[in-house]
């Protein structure tokens, strides 16, 4: 079966391409905007520009999901970072010297830790301002 009809156009007095006709109930049906039964060049690059239209709008709402995810993430750290020498001196006030050594001898290895993922977090965020403000300068 042909995809397009072919017609003769007597004001032009051309042979032209009609767009593409659907079947009835056809899963294109909503691309048919103007409910004519025919799907247009016009109706089909529409379409197209609606799809990467949400496309970029879904990629750009798992961008923020993730940000804010990290930036969780970093808060996190950062409390965790305050409240350790508080859990050093509660465990020594409460009696438990025991426990307020270990926390203490592992104190060194943890801010390190921490230290590195805040950087790091701080870094990629200047990393990636300095290149959206690059995209923005170029275009």
């Amino acid at each position: 079966m042909n995809d397009y009809k072919e017609y003769y156009d007597s004001s032009k007095g051309e042979e032209t391409m009609a767009g593409k006709q659907l079947e009835p109930g056809s899963i294109w049906d909503h691309l048919d905007t103007d409910g004519d039964g025919i799907i247009t060049d016009s109706e089909m690059s529409r379409a197209k520009e609606i799809a990467e239209f949400e496309h970029r709008r879904k990629m750009q709402d798992n961008e923020d999901k993730k940000e804010d995810q990290i930036r969780a993430m970093a808060w996190f750290a950062l409390w965790g970072m305050l409240l350790y020498p508080f859990t050093i001196l509660v465990t020594s006030v409460l009696g438990y010297e025991q426990a307020s050594e270990l926390v203490a001898n592992i104190a060194p290895t943890y801010f390190v830790a921490i230290a590195g993922l805040v950087a790091a977090f701080f870094g990629a965020q200047a990393y990636t301002k300095g290149k959206t403000d690059t995209k923005d300068v170029k275009k």
